[in-house]
């Protein structure tokens, strides 16, 4: 079993009397958890001696190993208080709970905050965790009211679950994460018809009533926290009181998420309680519903090794395009900017169908194509959940390729148009997926098309197209030298 150092301040006062690190209660169960023996470090330095050393190590780059151990476990170990609790780290890694318990947490105390019931143990994202889970299957089940509605959207009657599943798919957000949120709000999930808030997800905004609506509205604020948290920057929580929160450094995206989601209709002590642990709170709702969600966490969900696919540009070779939105909102603006814009040199259009070809950008499987849409799985292995994914928006019903179809790279996917989403004139709007997350176009895991690589200029669709010492500029306009792009290659 392989053994890590983590740094232990051994200031009595903080821990029950006769308590060291083997005898706890729970030693052994995080060590059966996660398969690391843990051993102490600096056991003989307490208060400003502690603090010493670690500015020793620091400067030396000799921090012990807890510090290179990423993932679950370490935010497990943060969120038990198992490591230091001097201020160095504690300001910088320590949990709300553990900021206002401010001592080594007894033992009832400590099994409730391990794994289980914690807010980053939660699939946010429409990724892998929801490869088998049936949406239809699982509302039904239940029994309340969402297993008797439905409602007419694009021309279709959709049941209550297939209205998640559609939101789920365009927003890539999870529908476990949608229906706990949604039970929480308005218990449409187990409630019967007379057990029911009228409105299923809380939102009060005119004429946002239908459950559509709804979802739409909670599945781009909880992106707009993740994404936001992901690299765009997050603003500290506002209070209605004036006074501000500043989320804590050791969360991930997810957490950050639902803190920003829970935010925006809520004072502090409201916000408390549904992101605590307690009745009231998101935790609980979720636990009720689907039980333990570390069963269902992927983690890494993105690994550190994860390669970006070769792309070419989504045209014929040979023709120009122009480039007109720089990175945006995959889908609605709380998503990452995972999405860039293209029309073709057909002059202006309008909201008439282009006569060119959005082509594959590269060889896949057609998972999905729908209004406007079509998502192309680069594995192949049939789930717009896992792997790669190219996503292409705006495609006319005639001529779009059907679910189902295998494409070789250049193949014809689709006419750019302005069906699908919000568009006011014809073109083609492009984004990727890794394992259900918006990936950004400028960001660790780059958007390069065609060798042109694409940058953000800090604000929505402005943004320039880079390759070797060329550059375009995404920009309304159908000049080849400011925002042509031709695919040669």
């Amino acid at each position: 079993m392989p053994s890590i150092k983590i740094i232990v301040n051994p200031r009595t006062e903080y821990y029950p009397e006769g308590w060291s690190f083997g005898n706890n209660p729970v030693y052994q169960e995080i060590v059966d958890y996660t398969g690391v023996k843990l051993t102490t470090h600096w056991e003989e330095g307490a208060g400003v001696v502690t603090a010493q050393k670690l500015a020793a190590d620091l400067a030396a780059g000799t921090l012990p190993d807890m510090f290179a151990t990423g993932g679950l476990f370490l935010e497990q170990l943060i969120e038990s208080d198992a490591i230091a609790d001097f201020k160095a780290i504690w300001d910088a890694t320590a949990s709300p709970l553990t900021v206002q318990k401010k001592r080594y947490p007894d033992y009832k105390w400590w099994k409730q905050t391990l794994r289980g019931d914690k807010l980053y143990g939660i699939p946010f994202v429409y990724g892998p965790a929801y490869v088998d889970f049936d949406t239809e299957a699982f509302v039904q089940k239940q029994g309340g009211y969402l297993a008797e509605y439905s409602e007419w959207l694009g021309g279709e009657l959709l049941s209550g679950a297939e209205v998640v599943d559609l939101v789920a798919h365009h927003y890539s957000v999870g529908p476990r994460l949608l229906l706990a949120i949604m039970e929480l709000r308005s218990n449409w999930v187990t409630g019967s018809a007379g057990q029911v808030s009228s409105l299923p997800l809380g939102y009060n905004g005119g004429g946002w009533d239908l459950l559509s609506r709804q979802l739409a509205w909670a599945a781009d604020e909880l992106n707009r926290g993740y994404y936001d948290w992901r690299g765009r920057g997050i603003a500290p929580l506002s209070w209605p009181d004036g006074t501000v929160s500043h989320y804590p450094p050791d969360l991930n995206a997810a957490t950050a998420g639902l803190y920003y989601f829970f935010s925006l209709d809520s004072d502090r002590p409201g916000w408390e309680v549904l992101v605590g642990d307690g009745p009231g709170s998101f935790r609980e709702a979720y636990r009720q519903l689907f039980g333990d969600p570390a069963r269902y966490a992927v983690e890494p969900l993105i690994p550190a090794d994860t390669a970006i696919p070769e792309l070419v540009l989504p045209w014929a070779r040979g023709e120009d395009w122009f480039y007109t939105g720089g990175p945006h909102g995959a889908w609605s603006e709380g998503s990452a900017w995972a999405a860039v814009d293209f029309v073709p040199d057909e002059g202006f259009l309008g909201c008439q169908a282009a006569t060119s070809w959005a082509r594959a950008a590269a060889g896949g499987l057609v998972v999905y194509s729908g209004t406007g849409e079509v998502s192309l799985d680069l594995d192949g292995d049939g789930y717009e959940q896992t792997g790669w994914v190219l996503f292409y928006l705006h495609l006319a019903t005639d001529g779009r390729v059907t679910e189902g179809t295998y494409l070789k790279q250049g193949d014809p996917v689709g006419h750019p148009s302005c069906e699908g989403g919000f568009a006011e004139s014809t073109h083609l709007h492009f984004a990727r997926k890794y394992n259900g997350e918006w990936i950004a176009a400028d960001g660790p895991l780059p958007l390069v098309l065609s060798g042109w690589q694409f940058f953000s200029d800090g604000k929505e669709y402005d943004g320039t197209a880079v390759r070797g010492g060329e550059e375009r500029v995404a920009a309304e306009a159908r000049d080849h030298s400011l925002n042509g792009l031709r695919t040669d290659r």
